[in-house]
């Protein structure tokens, strides 16, 4: 067979890491493998949103470091080459994200792409798009010519496989867009629910809500030892409970257990809502939320419903969005009610303490709506999730529903939907082989460390503790911000 891998950026070690092990793995099994690199092509990409000279020329000698590991040959290797499919296409001025997230040239959605790359980078859900027009037009000129650019190496190469990361944003999107157009059999690579294994979406985006909603089903028929699974699914919950890293950093382990907020009061009807970050899944399609406009809006109107006088709704903010100043969080800092208290997101607060000791949870997509189930607490969904179809939360389908479930008090629901939804995340995704992961961050790969393991120590260390982290955060995307605006390279 011969295979064809995306390989736009090397910066973030773990996604590198599985571009090579998947070359590594086609290699052993006699294939041919190619990729595409860009040596500085792309005006714009998620580790170097800016085009800093010195991170394209870190990010490129880390790309030839892990290809030189294993040994693909030059002749393989093919050039982005964007200059050669970058046209001057005139693009309108946007009034509105909406806008934005609609726009597409021929059939080819680089809006949404390109709204996908703003609100990550800037973590603002509703980005201005008048003090980003800069940086929209260039991204959506990058993106069209990186369709056409990808065209052109599927036709050149005529792999029978093509593999990239993520598929979501700017520089990725427009790549799996073009393959999809071509018939290619296309597979994403992301993180899988373990550090120990990578995600394989097959003709889609691994955000895609409905085809992952298949693969939980999927994983689960396919084990019929119901010991074996079981087993599996409660130590990635007693795991997730203790603070322990699994795709990505543990938002827990730094709070202190067993601290409930002060004044608790046990007598009252206590009500845990658990928010997540408005900008996760703003610019992908199929997560809108079909009874509210967002989250704050939901709580909003829910504070002031018409509710038993003994309920107290405790509402912890997500651990994701400390340190950010945005749309969400300052509609949040809004909140006011008597019957309403807020856990800030650098709270110390355990928010396992607080699930046991509430009557019931109210989540809008976030993990914690189905850790509940499993942890024998009613759980209330408002959104989206990929667990929605599993029967273990209770879903309104109206605000007079939702009104009603927060009166009653509700029987938790079985927990075999949370224990094939764990299953799942444990299953899920291919087992590396060559690459080593010690965090979640860095790792080695047959041996050899792709970055400096000192200074990636040191920044795993740094990021565990909230205050540093929100610093060096909130820095960051401030001088994004300015940079953006003011139009600067």
């Amino acid at each position: 067979m011969k295979i064809l891998i995306y390989m736009p950026f090397a910066d973030w070690v773990p996604h590198l890491a599985t571009d090579l092990e998947i070359a590594t793995k086609h290699i052993d099994a006699g294939d041919e493998v190619h990729i595409i690199q860009c040596s500085g092509d792309l005006p714009a990409c998620e580790p170097n949103p800016n085009h800093i000279k010195l991170t394209c020329f870190l990010c490129k000698s880390r790309r030839d470091k892990g290809l030189g590991i294993i040994k693909l040959p030059d002749k393989n290797r093919h050039e982005l080459a964007l200059g050669n499919f970058t046209k001057d296409i005139e693009i309108p001025d946007f009034s509105s994200m909406e806008e934005l997230k609609n726009f597409e040239i021929d059939g080819v959605d680089i809006g949404m792409a390109v709204a996908s790359s703003l609100i990550s980078m800037v973590r603002e859900p509703s980005p201005n798009v008048i003090h980003y027009r800069h940086f929209i037009k260039k991204n959506l000129l990058m993106a069209i010519a990186v369709y056409n650019a990808t065209k052109h190496h599927l036709k050149q190469i005529n792999p029978d496989v093509f593999y990239l990361f993520n598929g979501r944003y700017a520089p990725l999107r427009p790549a799996l867009r073009a393959a999809q157009d071509m018939n290619i059999k296309t597979y994403i690579h992301e993180r899988a629910g373990i550090l120990t294994k990578y995600s394989l979406t097959e003709d889609t985006y691994p955000h895609d809500i409905e085809y992952q909603k298949k693969q939980i089903e999927k994983y689960w028929d396919n084990e019929s030892d119901n010991t074996k699974k079981n087993e599996i699914a409660i130590k990635w919950f007693e795991d997730r409970r203790g603070g322990k890293d699994q795709s990505w950093y543990s938002f827990t382990k730094s709070q202190v257990k067993g601290n409930l907020p002060e004044g608790f009061d046990s007598s009252k009807r206590n009500i845990a809502i658990y928010i997540s970050s408005q900008d996760e899944f703003e610019a992908i399609t199929g997560w809108k939320n079909q009874l509210y406009k967002n989250q704050t809006s939901a709580l909003k109107e829910l504070i002031n419903f018409k509710v038993d006088d003994n309920i107290m709704f405790y509402l912890r903010i997500h651990p994701n969005l400390k340190g950010l100043k945005n749309t969400q969080t300052r509609e949040l800092n809004e909140l006011k009610s008597q019957n309403l208290h807020i856990i800030s997101a650098d709270s110390k607060i355990d928010s396992y303490e607080l699930m046991n000791a509430c009557e019931k949870i109210i989540t809008f997509g976030s993990t914690v709506g189905i850790e509940s189930v499993f942890w024998s607490k009613p759980s209330i969904l408002i959104g989206r999730a990929v667990y929605e179809d599993i029967k273990v939360c209770y879903i309104p389908n109206n605000r007079e529903e939702l009104i009603n479930l927060i009166n009653q008090k509700l029987e938790p629901m079985d927990k075999t939907g949370a224990i094939k939804f764990a299953y799942w995340q444990v299953s899920n995704g291919h087992e590396y082989i060559y690459y080593k992961p010690e965090s979640v961050r860095h790792g080695t790969f047959m041996g050899k460390y792709l970055k400096n393991p000192q200074i990636e120590r040191l920044k795993s260390k740094l990021l565990s503790k909230n205050m540093i982290s929100k610093i060096i955060f909130t820095t960051a995307y401030l001088i994004r911000k300015i940079k953006w605006k003011l139009h600067l390279p």
